[in-house]
């Protein structure tokens, strides 16, 4: 009944504070509503730094998408800010960047009030391509820049804009993903005003289109009911893998196939029969493909493997036939006898390697946190990717071939170093049948042991996912504000197993909810969370666990 009581009190002040707030806005003048200037000092912790507000965590900058320059000696990658300036708007903006792989300075090649995402290297390293929207706002298109750095132009104009490009590897074609445009009967309504919406209806489906770099022609390579995404190249350039779904519902994220179109005639095939395929890679000399898929599209959780086809269709051969875990997106090793992926396992995420020939599994890094892999150089010996850790929002990563001493590239947030964060553990107890749960447990600032603090139950949504040992900002303010945060791994979480992920499946919520309410008594008896002072949050899944 107290953690029942809580959950009430925390949302009665909720909405009182917004009472109040609407209140004053109705009956303020001019003058009131000038901003009032905060004078309270900085909060700090007992070591002297200072703590972590909600407003800190406008300031995380995103890392992402890193990309190796075709002669190995560069990466490009995203970094997204939210501009907080006076008087207008708040809004995030992603520009590129670039730092040299063997560690460095990075160096800003965007700038502006308009987002530069997606960066891509031609395949002579001489140019750097990239997404943005600055000629019209919400169409992003293709824009170029020399690799040295300079004034970037336009290369699409694209009606509607592109999602996504990929350089041809003789570097003269895009092939362009885009989604389709609203048909004379929608543009009609819209002149008028009329913008009703039927859910589920007039749904736009995204396709492929190639385009010609020097004489900027266009030609469109799919269309029909049903949407395109994660096309990529054949070595050679003749073909193209890409990924179909009916829709781009989430519903249909199970009912996707892997496609291989023949750019010279057109011509379409279906590559693989199992139930769902996805994450298609061509093998360095572009005999096989790799992708990811799995044997059972029906309802609720399934295990993910891993497949080798060859390009030209036949068969395919699961790899990952003893691993209980879901592959992520394969990477190719550059002699073409590993394949390397990220996935899901208890509270972390790590890199793994199939071989090829036997499909043995070894696992790469034990790190915690979250470590994913994107790219190889072209020599085959360096990889880039990225990782975060309780402490440390997402960076760039870069590490040798035999992963034994990795690397961290880049640091867009060292301004937390003035900070004094959280420390998280996992922790362990038994549910209600006896059964053994995990959970990530993050403790106040300067937590003294034996001290009994405020209890937060955080359960994650899903409810197929897991919480992880990696940065939350959100969990990081609350424990700078003295409380501490337990998030469950409850029956039907990832990381564990297809067993356990079904592990919800009929009893709605009656696992779950045994499972989080161990997890309470377990941290009162070790004198953790105080009894008195309990509460519970949580969205989607985890918030029809918290009512």
């Amino acid at each position: 009944m107290r953690l029942k009581r809580l959950i009430f009190i925390l949302a009665g002040l909720f909405c009182l504070s917004h009472m109040a707030v609407s209140a004053q806005d109705k009956s303020a003048s001019p003058e009131d509503k000038k901003p009032v200037k905060n004078e309270a000092p900085e909060p700090r912790a007992k070591d002297g730094k200072k703590l972590l507000t909600a407003l800190d965590l406008m300031k995380i900058n995103g890392v992402s998408a890193p990309r190796i320059s075709p002669d190995g000696s560069r990466v490009a990658y995203a970094v997204s800010e939210t501009k907080m300036e006076k008087d207008k708007e708040w809004k995030s903006v992603s520009q590129v960047w670039v730092v040299p792989i063997a560690g460095g300075k990075s160096r800003q090649y965007t700038r502006g009030d308009k987002s530069a995402s997606a960066p891509e290297w031609s395949p002579d390293g001489t140019v750097l391509a990239f997404l943005s929207d600055r000629e019209k706002d919400g169409e992003r298109q293709v824009w170029m820049m020399m690799a040295d750095g300079g004034e970037a132009w336009a290369l699409t104009s694209h009606k509607g804009g592109v999602s996504g490009f990929r350089f041809s590897p003789d570097g003269k074609q895009l092939l362009l993903t885009a989604a389709d445009q609203p048909n004379k009967d929608e543009e009609d309504r819209k002149k008028v005003k009329d913008d009703t919406m039927v859910i589920d209806h007039d749904i736009k489906m995204t396709h492929l289109w190639l385009f010609g770099i020097d004489k900027k022609d266009e030609k469109r390579l799919t269309e029909g009911e049903y949407t395109v995404s994660d096309p990529q190249w054949s070595p050679d350039g003749t073909r193209i893998s890409y990924t179909t779904r009916p829709t781009p519902k989430a519903d249909d994220g199970a009912l996707s196939d892997v496609w291989i179109l023949t750019v010279a005639n057109g011509e379409k095939k279906r590559l693989a029969d199992t139930a769902s395929s996805d994450f298609a890679r061509w093998s360095p000399d572009g005999k096989w493909i790799a992708y990811t898929g799995s044997p059972d599209a029906g309802p609720g959780p399934t295990t993910t493997y891993l497949y080798l086809i060859p390009a030209v269709g036949g068969s395919s051969k699961q790899l990952t036939t003893k691993f209980d875990l879901s592959v992520g997106t394969p990477v190719w090793s550059r002699d073409g006898r590993k394949i390397y992926f990220s996935t899901n396992t208890l509270e972390a995420i790590e890199v793994y390697s199939a071989d090829v020939a036997s499909g043995a599994i070894t696992v790469l890094t034990k790190r915690a946190g979250s470590t994913g892999i994107t790219e190889i150089s072209r020599d085959g010996k360096t990889i880039v990717g990225t990782m975060s850790s309780a402490r440390q929002p997402t960076e760039l990563y870069v590490l040798p071939l035999n992963f034994n001493s990795i690397k961290v590239l880049t640091d867009h947030n060292s301004w937390l170093k003035d900070y004094s964060l959280a420390d998280s553990e996992v922790v362990k107890w038994k549910s209600k049948d006896g059964t053994e749960i995990e959970g990530v447990l993050t403790k106040p600032v300067g937590y003294t042991a034996g001290t009994k603090v405020p209890f937060l139950l955080n359960p994650h949504g899903g409810p197929t996912g897991a919480s992880l040992n990696n940065w939350n900002g959100t969990v990081q303010v609350l424990a700078a504000n003295g409380f501490a945060v337990l998030q469950p791994n409850f029956r039907g979480s990832t990381g564990k197993g297809l067993a356990f992920a079904q592990a919800n499946k009929n009893p709605w919520g009656k696992g779950t909810y045994e499972v989080c309410m161990t997890g309470v008594d377990a941290l009162i008896d070790r004198g953790i969370a105080d009894p008195d002072r309990l509460g519970a949050f949580g969205w989607s899944y985890g918030g029809y666990m918290t009512f």
